[in-house]
């Protein structure tokens, strides 16, 4: 019979990029485990919601995916106040003294939290909510230019030295990677690390909709839920739609007002749609290819324009066109550039077949299920 287990989870504001990790501890509540997040007091209603217990990190600089931060002092920040913020590293030590869970889930961006928990003894998923070669590749000489702060507070605790990120990941019994298999390029993976697919659990509800044009192809926007100084992109996409022959449904996210674009009669702008309310009857999905809204037009088989605006996206960019499943162009792209490139995939069936047969070669992938009987597995008697 399954042990009901403590659980910590330490994680990030991290936008979409939260949501195969919400999808994970709710699972976790709904099979009888206590679960508590260690993360950024922006999140606290929503991991409430969850039904977790939490707790606010102290000793880091407050962070809120929503507000906005220029493009060229983003990634300074997340790296100096996030990834390499050693506050992760003892607020979870602090965390596992006081509530003595039985296994710790940590989001593989957190890297001294990851230090903290080897140095805790307690089993640790590694949790990667992106393609994992990114951790190991394209991100692996930005980390590692900074190895030796991670080394420097592995050596304070006791807990040797790592030659790289990579083996600090891959030491860890478990690495979670909430992609399909497919996106990731690398032909071998160490033991540790296992694709369970995106890690989905249902919507919490969202904006109602209703389709208006039903004869016409149906197009959905959906950029980024954090904010990317995205307004002037939507607008353009709204414009490029509005002289379309289709019906769209732009949604803004949590960061944008509705109302701050102007659309067309053929377009609705909504805050929020749950991907499976509309998803099904779509025939094309604009993105910015964040991995979550990737994931998700790939299972359901839905051909994407992508519009990457920094970030993992340029990557997550390159696997859909590398699979055939859409095509790439610049979030700086002209209206008229963009509404050619609408029209080119809505008039190609070789993409629509591909992404049908991509959907149709993932049904049977291992999902949220999957994970949480990996996850159970780490649970010990102490």
């Amino acid at each position: 019979m399954r042990r009901s287990a403590s659980v910590l989870m330490v994680t990030w504001d991290g936008a979409g990029a939260l949501e195969p990790e919400r999808a994970l501890l709710r699972a976790l509540i709904a099979r009888g485990h206590s679960v508590r997040v260690l993360a950024h007091g922006s999140i606290r209603e929503t991991i409430a919601r969850d039904g977790a217990g939490f707790l606010e990190v102290q000793g880091v600089r407050p962070y809120d995916s929503r507000q906005p931060m220029r493009a060229e002092e983003e990634m300074p920040f997340v790296l100096e106040h996030i990834w390499f913020a050693r506050g992760f590293g003892s607020e979870l030590l602090g965390a596992v003294d006081r509530f003595r869970p039985d296994f710790l889930l940590v989001d593989i961006c957190l890297l001294q939290a990851l230090v903290a928990a080897r140095h805790s003894g307690l089993p640790t998923a590694v949790l990667c909510h992106f393609p994992y070669y990114l951790a190991v590749g394209p991100f692996a000489p930005l980390l590692d230019s900074r190895l030796e702060e991670t080394n420097t507070y592995a050596a304070e605790l006791g807990v040797g030295q790592f030659p790289s990120h990579q083996a600090l990941f891959e030491t860890s019994p478990l690495v979670l990677v909430s992609s399909y298999r497919a996106f990731d390029p690398l032909e071998s993976f160490a033991p540790s690390v296992v694709h369970v697919g995106p890690c989905r659990s249902g919507p919490e509800g969202g904006g109602t909709w209703q389709r208006r044009r039903p004869g016409r192809p149906l197009v959905v926007v959906g950029l980024s839920t954090s904010h990317q100084n995205q307004v002037p992109l939507l607008q353009r996409l709204c414009d490029a739609l509005g002289a379309l022959e289709v019906e769209a449904l732009v949604t803004t996210g949590p960061a944008i007002a509705p109302d701050s674009l102007e659309a067309s009669d053929n377009t609705t702008v909504l805050s929020f749609v749950p991907h499976d309310d509309v998803l099904p009857s779509t025939d094309l999905l604009i993105t910015h290819a964040g991995h979550g809204t990737v994931m998700a037009g790939a299972a359901y088989g839905v051909p994407m324009l992508c519009l990457p605006m920094g970030r993992d996206q340029p990557m997550n960019a390159e696997r859909v066109a590398h699979l055939g499943l859409g095509s790439v162009v610049e979030p700086d792209a002209s209206v008229q550039e963009v509404r050619r490139a609408i029209a080119a995939i809505l008039a190609s069936p070789t993409i629509k077949q591909r992404a049908k047969r991509f959907a149709a070669s993932v049904v049977g992938h291992p999902g949220l299920d999957h994970a949480v009987g990996l996850v159970e597995g780490l649970s010990v008697d102490r």
